[in-house]
């Protein structure tokens, strides 16, 4: 009879030993997530990505960037579609208007 009690005891001081295992792992998983969560507030711009400035007032205007690449200088629009777009891109870039290559 001791024999049995004594196994049962052993028996249930493992389990609750491994509950308090599993309970403590839990509780780690809980707060690694909650630390995550609280940097993302606390900062922003790092968890989704770099920041990006608004358009400016040229690609928001009335027709576009484009547009206002034509309107600057009449004789663009006497160009060839192909040299348009060329020079286009041109003035793109003298302007920072094109996305970064990162």
């Amino acid at each position: 009879m001791q024999d049995t009690n004594s196994q049962i005891v052993v028996i249930l001081l493992f389990s609750v030993l491994g509950l308090l295992i599993l309970t403590a792992l839990l509780l780690f998983r809980i707060l690694r997530h909650l630390r995550r969560i609280e940097q993302s507030l606390e900062n922003p711009i790092s968890s989704y990505g770099t920041y990006e400035p608004p358009p400016s007032p040229v690609e928001t205007a009335a027709g576009g960037a484009f547009e206002t690449f034509l309107s600057e200088d009449a004789s663009r629009r006497s160009l060839s579609k192909g040299e348009q777009f060329s020079a286009y891109r041109q003035w793109r870039q003298e302007r920072g208007l094109n996305w970064s290559k990162s």
